[in-house]
């Protein structure tokens, strides 16, 4: 019964009580204007909790409702707690009962009983009042593009974390579409980067692409004189370390003492074919065309004999295995770390300009409620800048000059609605520099997450997941 029937049905008895008194003095005809009055202050009380419980209730909803993957028994904790620390206490007398109820995957209703004593509605049989609040959340997050920039660089070789970083993608990946709502669009790309991106054998013919043609060179040599080895004795195998991109690794060599050489002899000069061949690798256009999403005018460079270059991107697809499959085929390799190529090209794969013109446009985003999202993660800190268009000069202060810049201008992509959320993590990073820098170029703190091991990763691509579901009071 709600606190208006009660309310009318107090008046109604209070009135029957004292009708027909008419011995009864003025004086005494106020104690039921009294006792009215009371019954307001009662009435008034009972409509602040009542909606006292409805916000609590509402908002423990979307606290629970947040985590999708909670079990039953957690999630009736959790609102339970947050009940009893967020106004339910306060608002009732007691608090009775609480239901919980999982709607599909994507919706939770929950409800809460419970009694408020009253103060002047008493004197007429009504001590205390029965309130209830009902609140039912929905989860989706509208139609979304999200590009993933993950490094690709050879230390990811080591200890495991590339396999890591697989299954944190597949996370992220599995909760976008298993929280998709049934008329939402979901998109997901994939840049794997190290010094340089790919962009596939298929766009060599691109007309935003400049790729020299394959060539052979005949190349000469010179002849020379040596000396031949006769005999060696005091051999042995030495275990040598060496470094690739940060990841150390041995190798043996056999090592004499004593080489006997023969008598000087010619070697005559000659010839060698010297192949010049595009694997799909590219690089960047001058400064300040690097950092921008503009319509190429100046032509993205190929580079030719590049070979250790990552992965071709995978555009945007509304396909999860797809890009599962993707993420599944990235292999770590690259001695040097760029991180503006990878970001450059994420950037450009939720775009609508040239030249991957896959993303839906300003207009749409805002009439289509679209949200675009670039989710940015490295293992380590640049070590090479751009001597355009290669990126092959060892300065890691010019390229963390770059990255801000590109941050920055991505951030300033559009207004309101329009603009992309950035999220970065650093795994396993130790240089501050390059965690500050992360940590700035998302779109705020919250954003950022800086994982020390591969169970921090996969909560990170966790956490972002959920942060890109928004949850709603449906009814």
């Amino acid at each position: 019964m709600s606190i208006f029937n009660k309310a009318s049905q107090f008046t109604k008895k209070f009135a029957k009580n004292v009708k027909g008194n008419v011995g009864i003095t003025f004086a005494i005809s106020a104690i039921p204007m009294a006792i009215a009055a009371g019954s307001a202050i009662d009435y008034a009380k009972a409509s602040r909790a009542d909606a006292n419980l409805q916000a609590a209730v509402d908002n423990a909803a979307l606290a629970a409702g947040y985590d999708t993957d909670m079990s039953n028994a957690d999630m009736r904790a959790l609102v339970v707690n947050y009940l009893k620390k967020n106004g339910a206490n306060d608002a009732l007398t007691s608090l009775d009962s609480i239901t919980i109820n999982k709607i599909g995957t994507t919706g939770l209703q929950v409800k809460a009983k419970g009694k408020l004593k009253t103060s002047f509605m008493g004197l007429v049989g009504y001590n205390q009042l029965d309130l209830g609040a009902e609140t039912f959340i929905k989860n989706s997050y509208g139609n979304l593009e999200v590009a993933l920039i993950l490094d690709n660089t050879y230390s990811m070789a080591a200890d495991g974390k590339m396999a890591a970083l697989k299954n944190a993608a597949h996370t992220l990946v599995n909760k976008l579409h298993d929280n998709k709502g049934p008329s939402s669009e979901l998109k997901i790309g994939l840049v794997p980067f190290a010094q340089y991106v790919n962009i596939g054998m298929s766009r060599r013919n691109a007309p935003w692409a400049d790729v020299p043609a394959d060539y052979d060179q005949t190349r000469h040599y010179s002849g020379y004189w040596y000396r031949p080895v006769i005999s060696r004795s005091g051999c042995r195998t030495e275990t040598r370390t060496g470094y690739r991109d940060g990841v150390a690794y041995t190798y043996d060599v056999n090592v004499c003492s004593n080489i006997v050489r023969g008598p000087r002899q010619w070697r005559a000069g000659g010839t060698w074919i010297q192949r010049h061949r595009w694997h799909g690798c590219v690089g960047s256009r001058a400064n300040p065309l690097n950092i921008q999403d503009t319509n190429p005018g100046s032509k993205i460079p190929g580079l030719l004999n590049v070979n250790q270059c990552p992965r071709e991107f995978t555009p945007l697809t509304d396909s999860k295995t797809d890009i599962k499959a993707e993420i599944d085929n990235m292999t770590a390799d690259g001695n040097a770390t760029y991180i503006p190529a990878g970001l450059m090209w994420g950037w450009r794969l939720i775009s609508s300009d040239v030249p991957i013109t896959d993303g839906v446009t300003k207009t749409e985003m805002k009439d289509d409620n679209y949200t675009k999202a670039i989710v940015l993660m490295t293992d380590g800190e640049n070590t090479v800048s751009p001597s355009y268009p290669k990126h092959d000069i060892n300065n890691g202060t010019e390229a963390n000059r770059l990255t801000k810049k590109l941050c920055q201008n991505i951030k300033n992509d559009g207004t309101g609605a329009e603009k992309i959320r950035v999220y970065t993590v650093t795994f396993n990073v130790t240089d501050p520099a390059t965690k500050t820098m992360m940590r700035n170029c998302a779109t705020n703190s919250n954003y950022y997450f800086d994982a020390s091991d591969s169970a921090a990763l996969a909560a990170a691509f966790d956490k972002i997941g959920k942060s890109l579901v928004t949850l709603f009071i449906s009814q």
